[in-house]
């Protein structure tokens, strides 16, 4: 049988070839510290080809039953226009920018059905959106764990920007995120207010890629 491996496993090789046979005949200390990194990027990278397809999808059908959810009980027209628009397009593909643009129209609903949500006042399908929230977020907390991986080279300057667009990533996004998990105990932010301005704060940062 002809069997191909897959991206995640051609990846760990590679880090296995940095590491078990590169790694060992350096000797300047700055050259193996940005292997060390480099082998630290890829394997970020073998998790995220392993599963990127799928936590998409995933989410997608979520968002998906989510607005349909909301749609039954108090459609409106900014939630009918938005789900015909995630409905119109491709359904079917499974190359990445077309889960991606699926998964980007499923999310325009979800914001529309929250919002409807809310202006009703349905306090379940409120509940309901929180649980998706923390889903999101999930993404969020990836891209902090992968500052922290980084977080020591970045510290001592031995990082160099450029060398990783996921790291950059979460250079730009660590700040801000930072910030908006630090909410102080005398403030109060409403769930919609939240997710706008994580919507904001990872919006800037694909306008900025």
């Amino acid at each position: 049988m002809i069997t191909r491996p897959t991206t995640d496993a051609l990846i760990g090789d590679c880090c296995r070839e940095l590491t078990d046979a590169i790694l060992p005949a350096l000797t300047d200390e700055t050259l193996r510290l940005r292997l060390v990194m480099t082998e630290t990027v890829l394997r970020n990278a073998a998790v995220r080809a392993a599963h990127e397809i799928a936590w998409m999808l995933q989410e997608t059908s979520a968002l998906m039953a989510y607005a349909e959810q909301v749609a039954a009980r108090h459609a409106s027209e900014p939630l009918r226009a938005a789900m015909a628009a995630a409905e119109a397009g491709p359904q079917e593909g499974l190359h990445l920018a077309e889960v991606t643009d699926r998964y980007e129209r499923a999310g325009r609903a979800f914001d529309k059905a929250l919002a409807a949500a809310q202006a009703a006042g349905a306090a379940d399908l409120i509940a309901r959106a929180r649980e998706l929230l923390r889903d999101r977020i999930a993404t969020e907390k990836q891209v902090m764990a992968t500052y922290a991986d980084m977080e020591e080279l970045i510290r001592l300057g031995a990082y160099r920007a450029g060398s990783s667009a996921e790291v950059d990533q979460a250079i730009r996004l660590h700040r801000p995120l930072e910030e908006f998990l630090a909410q102080g105990k005398e403030e109060a932010t409403s769930l919609g207010q939240g997710y706008q301005r994580l919507e904001q704060i990872l919006g800037r940062a694909e306008t900025e890629n």
